[in-house]
């Protein structure tokens, strides 16, 4: 079963409405953690963002993703050379702001925070940290096959579709749509065996990623990598179980709020400079964070 988290204008009436990293702290604690689960959490500007990732929020992206992959890497060979794998593309690629399968989580919660209070549209909109327990046994490492399996659906054209299920398991890994799958999947495992479960093409799968880059060193940052719903155009949904519980509630950033917020966290030792520690990223921070008041 799946989840579409409900977004409307209006903030839901029984969310968690935190406006410091004290109650933001309480509110996390009030959250179900049962034994044998990972816990990770996406910090969204604007509380009525959906859980899809940014390959699915633009008609032309979703149909050109497969040129989009492949320009960037023969556009920048260098930046690509050394990475085994599509999902070790994909990621680099998200690093860089190329619109992915992939949705960007953390393990810890105040990163999460710092990402919901950025500014959003309207400045004043309210921002949402969203929880996911995942059970220990479902978080996969960046060389899994499973993973191999649905990042590779990045390099197959838009009209990919999901073979039908009354296949049997051989005739499934016979369709055309399924070999050509395979032959991306052997570049990177020459070894895979010839056996694709539906069920994978279908799935998210969270994924813990190689620490390689101070990005996601500094972030503690994992990923939720998105299947897709019979057909490559249409984005498979964040499994329920994974959506830590409150019972309904939300943790919801009112937006007044964030700029008190972001002053604690910058405190906590969680700033831009910090998140993002490329040297653009820094000097960009120190600009803005040494610059006397503009008099008018």
């Amino acid at each position: 079963m799946a989840i579409r988290i409900k977004r409307t204008a209006l903030t839901p009436p029984d969310a968690i409405r935190v406006g410091a990293v004290t109650t933001f702290l309480h509110a996390l604690e009030k959250f179900d953690r049962p034994s044998d689960t990972l816990f990770f959490y996406r910090g969204h500007e604007s509380f009525t963002y959906s859980l899809i990732p940014r390959i699915y929020r633009n008609t032309g992206w979703i149909d050109n993703e497969d040129v989009m992959f492949k320009e960037l890497i023969l556009r920048c060979p260098n930046d690509f050379s050394s990475l085994a794998s599509t999902f070790q593309s994909l990621v680099k690629m998200q690093h860089y702001g190329l619109p992915t399968r992939l949705l960007d989580l953390t393990a810890n919660p105040l990163i999460a925070l710092y990402f919901a209070c950025a500014p959003a549209d309207p400045p004043n909109q309210s921002g949402e940290v969203i929880v996911f327990g995942v059970p220990t046994n479902e978080v996969r490492y960046y060389d899994s096959d499973a993973v191999s399996v649905v990042a590779n659906i990045a390099r197959r054209p838009s009209n990919f579709v999901v073979p039908p299920a009354h296949l049997s398991k051989n005739d499934f890994n016979e369709t055309t749509e399924i070999k050509y799958l395979l032959h991306e999947i052997k570049q990177e495992k020459p070894y895979f065996e010839p056996q694709i479960q539906r069920e994978h093409l279908q799935s998210v799968i969270c994924v813990k990623p190689k620490m390689e880059n101070p990005r996601i060193i500094r972030q503690d940052g994992a990923f939720l990598l998105f299947g897709v719903d019979g057909v490559k155009t249409s984005s498979v949904d964040v499994p329920q179980k994974y959506i830590a519980s409150t019972g309904t509630k939300r943790i919801i950033v009112i937006g007044s709020d964030k700029p008190n917020i972001l002053r604690q966290l910058e405190a906590l030792g969680i700033s831009k400079s910090t998140v993002y520690p490329e040297i653009d990223r820094v000097a960009e921070f120190l600009t803005s964070h040494y610059a006397a008041p503009v008099v008018t």
